[in-house]
Formats: C-alpha cells, structure tokens, sequence
C-alpha cells in the first residue's frame, strides 16, 4: 500500500522503517504512554504487532501503516485502519494514529483523519468510520472532533485501556 495525503506518505511496512518503529513502540515513553496499549512495549510485543497487524505488501487495505513526511521520507508514525466491535458490530473499522512527538501540533493527525475517512466512504464504501481514544489524550481527542466525529460512549477496552468512542455516519 502506498497512499499520499498533501504532505504525507502512508506506505506499507518496508524493512528500513524496523528501527524507527521500533524506538516508537519500545523507547518512546512520551508517545506510548496516551497511545496504543498506554506504555511502551516489550520487543515480543512489538514484534507480535509487526507480524500479526502491520501491512506487509501492497493488496491489503486493513491494518496499520507508516507515515513519512513527502518531502523528507523521514518517518513521522503510524496509522491504519483496524476492526473493532466497539459498538456492537463487527464490520467497523477505527482509524487511529500514532504520530512521534517531533511532529505534534502540525496538523498530521487532521490531515491523516481526513485521509482515512474519505478512504472509508469513497473506497471502502462503509456506513461509518469510528476512532477511539483514550479519556486523557486531549491532542487525540480535539483532532477527532475537529474530523467531525461526534463522541457516542466511554467504554473499557482489554488490552488498551478505556477509550472514548467516535463515530462518523457517511
């Protein structure tokens, strides 16, 4: 998978991009701690979600991807689009980012929010788009709103914590 947004680059797992994932999800306590599972995470752990939930090749549409800055190529996060069941059905997808600290405040997380919902609606041809964040993740959360997401329930995830639950009828 290899998509752009204006100034971003949202391609597959490529074999270069290991190390700035990997101090992402295992080094990078600023980031991990309102992110993902809310701590950083063990290298099997890391290695588990590579293998079982990043995008390996360019057919798949569902799971997560890495972001780089076009101009750049520097690595900037992750995204995707990932099932849940939060709301009762099992054909949702979230989108959800995790942006390393360096580019906060710039925009990304809206222009990559816009991105995967136009995706949803126009390629995917869903219903809706949901997006979950945690409770305490203020930055995460005016994004989402800002997306125009409107925030339906607080619910209690297992392995990520509790989240605040969005969605967005198309």
């Amino acid at each position: 998978m290899q998509l752009e947004t204006n100034r971003l680059k949202i391609v597959s797992f490529q074999a270069e991009l290991f190390m700035p994932l990997y101090q992402l999800f295992c080094e990078n306590e600023t980031v991990m701690k309102s992110a993902f599972k809310g701590r950083m995470l063990s290298k099997k752990e890391f290695l588990d979600v590579l293998s079982n939930n990043f995008i390996l090749n360019d057919e798949d549409q569902i799971g997560f991807v890495c972001v780089l800055d076009k101009t750049t190529e520097n690595f900037i996060g992750f995204t995707g689009l990932i099932p849940c069941n939060f709301l009762g059905n099992e054909d949702d997808l979230e989108f959800g980012f995790v942006l390393h600290q360096d580019y906060w405040g710039k925009g990304f997380a809206t222009e990559i929010g816009k991105f995967w919902i136009d995706f949803a609606e126009n390629e995917l041809q869903l219903d809706r788009i949901l997006a979950a964040a945690s409770p305490d993740n203020h930055a995460s959360i005016n994004a989402i709103k800002k997306l125009g997401l409107t925030e339906v329930k607080e619910i209690p995830t297992k392995d990520r914590g509790s989240r605040l639950v969005f969605s967005k009828e198309f």
